[in-house]
């Protein structure tokens, strides 16, 4: 009896370098992807991950090393070229344009793919069945993305490449922008696709996620392929190992340290603030040296908070106030909220935060200026030192002001906005999401950061869509409900359970042993006792 033949990868690199000028960027990078896998691809900031990404989506072509898409030699020249090998890839940004429609965004560049093949109406059909599948409103489709949530913009990318014919789906850190319900129903959905024989390269910091989804996992350390491991292997002891190159590479906790300070005076506050229409007022302090959790699902009311609360929005109702030496001020806006020692950090560093015509120096100096001017002449050297320092504190790499803003990943682009208002020295800072697609070893470093910044006296209020995240350096954490703060948790009441359950509008009963980070941290929620 004959042995039925292997069937050759989905795609392959094989010996893959990549040099960015004199930047190595990946060096013999190799990575595997069968029919019918969802692969793993993981790795901290600088790793390469974002590179082979690049590549396999026709954005760059690589140095040394070949391609392979089913056995054989290609060279991906550009996004359409990596299209017609049914290579299609959904990245962390939600790209979409606030010009056109949801459906004129979903179709968009496929004239000449296959566009003529459909009808209008086929199109519509095809679109709204994947709109559907992931639990959103087909009228998305008609709306101007500008109305629509973040994760509603993320499910208008996801039917973009899920319409197309495709093998290979590359999906760059694309769940970090769903709520846990859309979430869920993409991966039942990639269930259904695997099955066909398609195959998923999945780019993710979130363990669970890692855990539910895949069948494999490649990391990637510093430009090069530390190795493959099974389903059965890739636990997130083992995982953090390979991507840091210790054997002692457990999660950093620093919520006991945070716990056992008490912080002192209200330096922040909201008096009767209403965030929407019919939403119920509440009250909100802020105390002087603390790290103040915003929590919530998406659309929540958690983003429009964090942005009442520094000025880049109204309330619908009541007032924010800032403590300036013994005095309250009303924050009525942006520029008055940062003159009040207010730094606002936003969620969409692409759109609202970062400028790509600049440089790494120039991005991170932006709010500093001012201090290194006389008579309108900035003193050149002394903003390179404070930029230099900057980098330094934070890690960014590579370590050169003059880099392109646009060549760095979307971790090392994080830290450059972060230390943009850091360098401001403000006296509170808030945080819109900072950490969204960051690596664990990042993450590790500025939540010490945010621990010594607090220490030294500022304030921090930020928000996290990770539960994990928020009990790990949080003093108190805001959950959001329906627009509004539907409870505050500190001290003993500060566990998973019991944020999980105000994010659905519950109180949890008193949990019975250790929960969050330190303890186990269940996501059935069969498991949870929630007070109705």
């Amino acid at each position: 009896m004959s042995t039925p033949p292997i069937e050759p990868a989905v795609v392959e690199l094989a010996g893959i370098t990549h040099r960015y000028g004199p930047t190595v960027a990946l060096s013999d990078c190799r990575l595997s992807i069968a029919p019918g896998e969802v692969h793993g691809l993981v790795g901290e900031n600088g790793s390469g991950k974002s590179t082979v990404v690049k590549l396999l989506s026709g954005i760059m072509r690589p140095t040394e090393g070949e391609v392979r898409v089913g056995g054989r030699a290609v060279e991906l020249r550009s996004p359409a070229a990596a299209q017609r090998h049914e290579i299609v890839t959904v990245f962390q940004e939600t790209l979409v344009s606030d010009e056109c429609s949801g459906i004129d965004n979903v179709f968009a560049g496929t004239d000449g793919i296959f566009r003529r093949a459909r009808s209008g109406r086929a199109e519509r059909q095809a679109a709204e069945q994947v709109v559907q599948s992931l639990g959103a409103p087909a009228s998305i489709l008609q709306s101007s993305p500008h109305h629509l949530s973040l994760a509603e913009r993320q499910v208008l990318t996801l039917t973009r490449a899920l319409v197309r014919p495709w093998r290979l789906l590359i999906l760059d850190e694309a769940t970090s922008a769903l709520d846990l319900s859309t979430r869920d129903r993409l991966f039942a959905l990639l269930d259904d696709h695997r099955r066909e024989g398609r195959s998923v390269l999945f780019v993710s910091h979130r363990m669970d996620e890692l855990e539910i989804l895949i069948d494999r996992a490649t990391v990637q350390r510093s430009g090069r392929t530390v190795g493959t491991v099974d389903k059965d292997e890739a636990t997130p002891a083992r995982l953090l190992s390979m991507m840091s190159g210790r054997s002692d590479a457990g999660e950093h906790h620093v919520r006991a340290e945070a716990r056992a300070r008490k912080a002192s005076d209200v330096v922040l506050r909201g008096v009767e603030l209403g965030l929407a229409a019919q939403a119920p007022a509440f009250d909100l302090d802020v105390r002087r040296g603390e790290i103040l959790g915003i929590g919530g699902l998406d659309g929540q009311g958690g983003s429009h908070l964090v942005e009442v609360l520094a000025g880049v929005r109204p309330s619908t109702s009541g007032r924010v106030e800032v403590d300036r030496d013994g005095s309250w001020t009303r924050v009525t806006g942006y520029r008055q909220a940062f003159r009040s020692g207010i730094a606002y950090v936003p969620g969409k560093r692409q759109e609202e935060g970062l400028f790509p015509s600049l440089t790494v120096g120039d991005n991170l100096s932006l709010a500093t200026l001012p201090r290194y001017s006389r008579v309108g002449v900035f003193r050149a050297s002394s903003v390179l030192a404070r930029v230099r320092e900057e980098m330094s504190r934070l890690g960014v790499v590579p370590h050169d002001p003059s880099y392109p803003i646009t060549g760095l990943s979307g971790g090392n682009a994080q830290k450059v906005l972060v230390g943009r208002w850091l360098a401001a020295e403000p006296d509170v800072l808030i945080l819109n999401d900072p950490l969204r697609g960051v690596d664990l070893g990042t993450k590790r470093d500025f939540y010490a950061l945010l621990r010594e910044l607090t220490e030294a006296g500022t304030t921090v209020v930020m928000l996290s869509t990770e539960i994990e995240e928020l009990l790990t350096c949080c003093d108190r954490v805001a959950v959001c409900q329906a627009e509004r703060v539907f409870d505050v948790l500190e001290g003993e009441e500060l566990t998973y359970d019991a944020v999980l359950a105000a994010m659905f509008g519950r109180h949890v009963d008193a949990p019975a042993g250790p929960t969050g980070p330190a303890g186990p941290a269940p996501h059935d929620s069969h498991d949870r006792k929630v007070t109705l």
